[in-house]
């Protein structure tokens, strides 16, 4: 049952009448049995704490005069009646706790989740409060952090993860490890931003041309920057691909994974960056004979005992797991077209190149991996101005 209180006149109001004269019969009990006393300069009250039988009796403190104390242990008393159990305010500070949010965390999620996590708590949460009494932090110095970081002058993204990194420690602190009575993270914000609009850099047909004579057939980074190009997957998505996941026949790949730098090295994820990752798209034949040929590559120079052995497509130039460190030269030597191009242009490129074409937004949207058409739509909204007028135009012709 959820109770309304207020203490005054050391009684304890409610708004259940039914637990009224209990709830006050307590108090007065516990009062009158000198269960707040004053030691020193500062009055403490005592309660019982834990479950069953191993519930003891434990003195706390309640402030610096008779009233308050008498006034913290009716709150404490109210506890007891609502949860059943009085929860003690933890003494850990905050980054006591983030020791054991990231330890206990590490199960339920992702590595490259997790990581990000703790660099955002490491570089823009723990600076501000690491040193704070995890029971003193209070709703508005919460928000103040968010507002102090985009004030700052730090991208809506990096204040949303601040935020999505609070609630999550937050939330366990209070609801799963009840160290604190509530969440202060409960209704903090991110911010209102006013967006520009998100830039898109895609390769032209020319540059992409001379990408791949600077990066021919045989070269570590043909394979994936190809496979990008051909099918809008992400670097580490074309990085984690084995043979089992191409249908030479029906024409089809199934991406299901990605590659992600951890703290120990490169591990294959088993999961893609987001659950509508998961997909299975079709391909073409200039693929499919890009796929054939390295096939077969990499089996002569298995019989010959040089090759791969593993069942990865693509691999790094001593033949092991590619990761995201192994594309920066690319992503140096992309800069030569402008500031912004980097390997995730190739995948900009297939859905601009697409889009262009005529094809469904949606079907693009899955092909892509995107949460949601949403995205897509946002992402790539200047191509689809650029239809509408191509719309208009049509219509100015055939009616």
């Amino acid at each position: 049952m959820a109770f309304k209180r207020q203490i005054k006149e050391n009684r304890v109001i409610t708004s259940d009448n039914d637990n009224l004269s209990e709830v006050i019969y307590s108090f007065n009990m516990f009062v009158n049995m000198s269960y707040v006393r004053k030691k020193g300069n500062r009055w403490y009250f005592t309660i019982e704490i834990g479950e069953g039988g191993k519930r003891k009796r434990k003195e706390l403190a309640g402030g610096k005069t008779k009233a308050e104390a008498e006034a913290a242990y009716a709150r404490a008393l109210v506890e007891l009646q609502v949860n059943g159990a009085y929860i003690e305010p933890t003494k850990k500070t905050l980054d006591e706790f983030a020791r054991e949010f990231f330890a206990d965390n590490s199960r339920g999620v992702q590595a490259n989740t997790l990581k990000s996590y703790q660099s955002i708590y490491d570089n823009h949460i723990a600076p501000a409060l690491g040193s704070h009494k995890l029971r003193t932090i209070k709703p508005r110095t919460l928000q103040n952090l968010l507002n102090e970081k985009k004030q700052a002058g730090y991208a809506r993204s990096t204040v949303s993860s601040i935020h999505t990194v609070l609630k999550r420690m937050f939330v366990y602190a209070a609801d799963f490890c009840e160290y604190i009575p509530r969440d202060p993270a409960q209704n903090i914000y991110v911010p209102k931003y006013i967006q520009p609009p998100q830039e898109v850099y895609s390769f032209s047909q020319q540059q992409v041309a001379e990408i791949f004579r600077k990066f021919p057939q045989g070269h570590q980074f043909y394979l994936p920057l190809a496979i990008s190009y051909h099918t809008g997957a992400r670097f580490g998505e074309c990085c984690a691909l084995t043979w089992d996941d191409v249908d030479f026949d029906a024409q089809e790949l199934t991406i299901s994974k990605t590659v992600i730098q951890a703290i120990g090295g490169l591990v294959i994820q088993e999961t893609p960056k987001t659950s509508h990752g998961f997909r299975t798209i079709p391909i073409g034949k200039k693929l499919v004979a890009i796929l054939r040929s390295e096939k077969a590559r990499q089996a002569v120079h298995r019989l010959a005992g040089d090759g791969p052995d593993d069942s990865l497509i693509v691999h790094d130039k001593h033949g092991k797991l590619m990761g995201p460190n192994a594309i920066r030269y690319f992503n140096m030597y992309a800069k030569k077209f402008g500031d912004g191009y980097t390997v995730h242009s190739m995948r900009h490129t297939h859905a601009t190149m697409l889009l262009e074409a005529g094809e469904d937004l949606e079907l693009v949207s899955k092909r892509l991996g995107h949460a949601s058409i949403a995205i897509t739509a946002k992402t790539y909204s200047h191509i689809l101005d650029a239809r509408k007028n191509k719309s208009r135009r049509l219509i100015d012709e055939i009616l």
